[in-house]
């Protein structure tokens, strides 16, 4: 049959240049010579016995017959070729994967349509890690404390484990990351070596180093700066002279400083400093300098979202970050949709009084009409903020509000004054996007003023959030996560009448029970109008699926009550249910979330019998729902 292909091709090419040297002069028309086509040998693969579905896909993966499938080979031999490239490639798979000493073998059955390609694999016993050894050419002594220990958590791997290569080989980094972690910036680390014990099915790693120096921190150096304050960067420095150095200092520090906006850019690097304090050679100190080129100080953002019970909406806001040099940041923002407009005017000063303390002052005000009221209110406030630590954080500060607030046909005036107090604790990854850790934030506001019979309030809230990531691709990033919320809040006042009505508990729509529509979610009166509460209980669960790396979907639970009472029920008979599922856009901005709620009980009204809740509510927004 080849030869027969081969003597085909030839004749056509002889036929075809016989033609070119005719002279097309006496022949009143031209014959065509039509070339058959040459369909390719199709194909299937099967694999003799099972195997472990992690090996299984890797095989799969470097398959050139997988790859090329699409476009088959014309004659037997090509399809040998590629197995036989299989067959060199899959037994570097498995000695990735520890199966040293696997076989590996093909057969084809042409009998077969298509022609079947049968692989016949034995791993053989998977070898194991038997030991971790840190050898070092220039510190030898420092190997042999029993401070340093390779962990499972520095490493990644540990004794006993199957053997892996590129866990083992991503482990180089992490040695080095370690070292740096102890105080030696400059250690050196070669690709870790293995020796192999076939007799025992075993592997030994060993990683070869030059640590250098232990370097001690004399001083900081600030580059690149133009108009921002070498002093705000070094308040954002989280080490001081004389320690020793620590790169994941170093590495929250340039989050930090990349974190205020100021800057498009920033380089640390430890430089030998010119003159040494330290007598011994493996003792030195380092000069940290920061490299840096400033963002552009002003800025412009735009945005917009849309709910089936409050209809469009959208925000405009224009920033200027660093007014005086001192990243001082003066703000206007203006929010519109067809239940609220809101403008805003504030303006913030860094580094206020303490590093890292900021002084913030807001001027703001708010015309809305929603289902509860109508209200005008006018703001001015200012509060301090001041960060604990990485994770916590809180502030303190004084409010005066005006309003006018319509309700039917009661309306209150109210003067008020609050001194809002707020803490809060942020262990998630990522702001839009968290996947793991969790939240907390709690706020107590004491408002004096003259509240009917009462001469004030005090209104507490509390938020808690949570994320389980439960699975996870080849890179370690969770693409499943179970994720879940707890709200609860109270106004301690006599009674709710007291309470003017912006003040109250509303819960339903976007950022509350999505089942249930905007306020909807809650007492009603007579005219189904929201009544509002004087405490709030919210719970509600979602599970995170993302099935490709854009692209995601999610299913949610959620639960809520408001209440007349002073503290909030999350079992009475006044919760109510709403269920849904979503889909996600994972953009370079963050997750591009569409939902779908509907109530798990639809409410009636007496008098008329029809549905108080709609069918459904429909949202489109930036980020994860909670």
């Amino acid at each position: 049959m080849e030869k027969l292909f081969y003597i085909l091709v030839i004749l056509l090419a002889i036929g075809c240049g016989h033609a070119l040297e005719e002279k097309p002069k006496e022949t009143p028309a031209k014959e065509e010579v039509s070339v058959p086509k040459v369909e390719g040998l199709s194909y299937e693969i099967n694999w003799s016995s099972a195997l472990d579905p992690e090996l299984l896909t890797a095989l799969k993966a470097e398959s050139t017959l997988i790859k090329l499938a699409d476009r088959p080979p014309a004659v037997r031999s090509g399809i040998i070729k590629r197995a036989q490239k299989d067959v060199i490639q899959f037994k570097k798979v498995l000695a990735a994967h520890g199966y040293f000493s696997g076989q590996i073998d093909f057969k084809l059955y042409e009998n077969k349509k298509p022609i079947k390609v049968k692989f016949k694999v034995h791993p053989g016993t998977r070898y194991k890690i038997a030991q971790i050894t840190l050898v070092s050419s220039d510190n030898p002594e420092l190997m042999a404390k029993q401070s340093i220990k390779l962990t499972y958590d520095v490493l990644g791997i540990k004794p006993g484990d199957f053997v892996d290569l590129a866990k083992i080989h991503s482990s180089r980094e992490k040695v080095k990351k370690y070292f740096q972690h102890i105080g030696y910036p400059f250690v050196e680390i070669q690709d870790p070596e293995a020796m192999i014990n076939h007799e025992k099915k075993e592997l030994q790693i060993i990683y070869h180093l030059t640590t250098s120096f232990l370097a001690h921190i004399q001083g900081t150096k600030v580059e690149g700066l133009k108009k921002l304050s070498p002093q705000f960067v070094r308040n954002r420095v989280l080490w001081y002279s004389g320690q020793v150095y620590d790169q994941k200092l170093v590495d929250k520090t340039r989050r930090r400083l990349i974190e205020t906006g100021l800057l498009s850019s920033v380089t640390i690097t430890p430089e030998k400093a010119p003159t040494q304090s330290q007598t011994s050679s493996k003792e030195e100190d380092v000069i940290m300098n920061i490299k840096t080129s400033e963002a552009p100080p002003r800025s412009i953002g735009a945005g917009a979202r849309y709910a089936t019970s409050e209809g469009v909406g959208g925000n405009l806001s224009w920033s200027h970050n660093n007014l005086y040099g001192g990243g001082e940041r003066l703000g206007a923002s203006i929010k519109s949709s067809k239940r609220e407009k809101v403008a805003k005017l504030g303006y913030d000063t860094p580094d206020f009084l303490s590093p890292q303390q900021k002084l913030m002052n807001e001027v703001s005000l708010i015309h809305e009409r929603n289902r509860a009221y109508v209200g005008r209110t006018f703001n001015v406030g200012t509060r301090v903020q001041r960060p604990f630590n990485d994770a916590v954080g809180g502030s303190l500060g004084l409010i005066w509000e005006a309003g006018h607030i319509r309700r039917e046909k009661v309306t209150y005036n109210t003067h008020l004054t609050g001194i809002p107090g707020e803490l809060k604790i942020d262990g998630s990854n990522d702001l839009l996007n968290p996947t793991h850790g969790g939240r907390a934030d709690f706020k107590v506001t004491p408002y004096i003023g003259k509240l009917n019979t009462s001469n004030g309030m005090t209104i507490t809230q509390g938020n808690l959030t949570g994320y389980l990531p439960f699975m996870s691709n080849e890179l370690g990033e969770s693409d499943g996560v179970l994720a879940g919320f707890v709200k609860g809040g109270s106004v301690f006042i006599k009674s709710l009448d007291f309470v003017p009505p912006n003040k109250r508990f509303y819960a339903g729509g976007g950022g509350s029970v999505r089942g249930y529509g905007y306020q909807l979610l809650g007492p009603l009166d007579t005219q189904n109008i929201p009544l509002g509460g004087r405490s709030l209980a919210e719970i509600g669960t979602e599970l995170r699926i993302k099935t490709t790396e854009t692209i995601g979907f999610v299913t949610f639970l959620e639960g809520g009550s408001v209440s007349a009472h002073k503290m909030p029920d999350f079992r009475g008979r006044n919760m109510l249910w709403g269920t849904g599922v979503g889909a996600r856009y994972y953009s370079a901005v963050g997750p591009i979330r569409l939902d779908v709620a509907i109530p798990l009980k639809r409410r009636k009204d007496p008098l008329s019998g029809k549905a108080i809740d709609a069918a459904y509510q429909f949202y489109i927004s930036v980020g994860q729902a909670f």
